[in-house]
């Protein structure tokens, strides 16, 4: 693999292949759009689940202690598997939160032009003659 190779996943969904966003930053390519299939309408959970996690006054994410097993090489048990504690309201299906994918819903990070996914390019071009959606994050 090199560093300007686009890697795709499979729809967790669907199990057809989805696709990102990536732009050239000079020494490979960063991913700047979510991954979405454009088979069943799925797209990736990006930032904002981090703001429906409880926080403390210094602005930590809480966890949720997991559960304690044995490990072999420590001879003790060991907390395993926190969990994020999130606030009640949240948007998310437990469908999503397991696949970390909307179910036929657009990340409201994604660029998009009348409700419809764009790259990136498209995006400019659009926010440069104004047609670009409006995000209320």
């Amino acid at each position: 693999m090199s560093a300007y190779d686009t890697p795709s996943r499979p729809c967790p969904y669907c199990q057809n292949q989805t696709d990102a966003d990536w732009v050239d930053n000079g020494v490979g390519m960063v991913q700047c759009g979510p991954y979405h299939c454009h088979d069943c309408g799925a797209s990736e959970i990006g930032p904002e689940l981090f703001d429906w996690y409880y926080q403390d006054r210094d602005g930590n994410t809480l966890y949720l202690p997991g559960k304690r097993r044995y490990v072999e090489w420590a001879k003790k048990k060991v907390r395993w598997g926190h969990e994020p504690v999130l606030r009640p309201g949240h948007p998310f299906t437990e469908e999503e939160l397991k696949t970390r994918f909307y179910q036929k819903k657009i990340s409201p990070y994604a660029n998009t032009v009348a409700g419809k996914l764009v790259d990136h390019k498209t995006a400019k071009e659009m926010y440069t003659i104004g047609k670009l959606d409006e995000k209320n994050i």
